[in-house]
């Protein structure tokens, strides 16, 4: 749709950079993906359990490990009664029980060594946020935690379940917060942001810092990005190894996958 009223994410623009076809039926054709990922399934378990632990320890109630562990764990088996999409194991040699115990040991680690020790007042935990970007477009998104530091000052959160791909702040993972901060400069007075990846797979926190003439910057290329996007008149495949993780490749002529949309051993 050119006529405004579309609502762009970063991941809707980043589907776009990675495999228009993929953006086309999923954002276009509106088609339903066949599956998902085990990795995505996993992933969102463990987003739903940080959020759980903010949220209490927010109303007064300081949850232990243990308890963390088992509403994870509670999460999982809810949601894998309830999951209308078909769920798949895509890497050989992996199963549904040692994703789950991964879920459980990075849910573990982290109350262990990032949640105990954390100082900063929680604002909002999956914030969402609706911006106009350039007086021309609707960005829309939901921030995993927007918290506020003794000094008054704010950050931006993003919990990562997947692999850490830099030892830098770089990368999508970082255009995406980059871009989050968009919303928060838009929503409040602040001149400067904190910026952080939690890396839950591997422990780490990569961090960095952004201000108002940078994220100028940063809205300026994402409205080019998305002017150009709606100027595509074409959507060509980026055919490669994602292919086995994309919910449309029983239906893709360049995925190589064919028809076999299973639902996952033990689902």
């Amino acid at each position: 749709m050119k006529d405004g009223s579309t609502r762009y994410s970063f991941s809707r623009v980043s589907t776009f950079d990675q495999c228009a076809r993929r953006f086309r039926y999923r954002y276009l054709d509106g088609v339903k993906e066949g599956f998902q990922g085990i990795e995505a399934f996993m992933g969102r378990q463990i987003h739903a359990t940080v959020e759980w632990m903010f949220n209490e320890r927010d109303d007064g109630r300081l949850r232990t490990l243990k308890e963390a562990v088992e509403y994870y764990c509670d999460v999982w088996d809810r949601e894998t009664a309830n999951s209308r999409a078909r769920i798949r194991v895509i890497k050989t040699g992996e199963s549904v029980s040692g994703y789950h115990r991964r879920g459980a040991d990075m849910v573990a680690s982290f109350y262990r060594e990032r949640f105990t020790g954390d100082e900063l007042t929680t604002l909002a935990n999956e914030k969402h946020f609706l911006v106009r970007l350039g007086g021309r477009y609707s960005l829309q998104g939901f921030i995993d935690r927007l918290a506020r530091d003794n000094g008054g000052e704010l950050h931006i959160i993003d919990y990562k379940t997947g692999k850490q791909r830099n030892k830098t702040f770089a990368g999508k993972d970082a255009a995406q917060l980059r871009t989050y901060a968009l919303a928060v400069f838009a929503e409040t007075p602040a001149e400067r942001l904190h910026l952080h990846l939690e890396y839950l797979s591997t422990g780490r926190t990569l961090s960095s810092s952004i201000g108002r003439v940078e994220a100028a910057e940063v809205e300026a290329r994402l409205v080019k990005r998305i002017a150009d996007l709606e100027a595509s008149t074409v959507y060509p495949p980026t055919p490669g190894i994602l292919c086995r993780w994309c919910g449309y490749n029983d239906i893709c002529d360049a995925s190589g996958m064919g028809p076999q949309a299973l639902p996952m051993a033990g689902l």
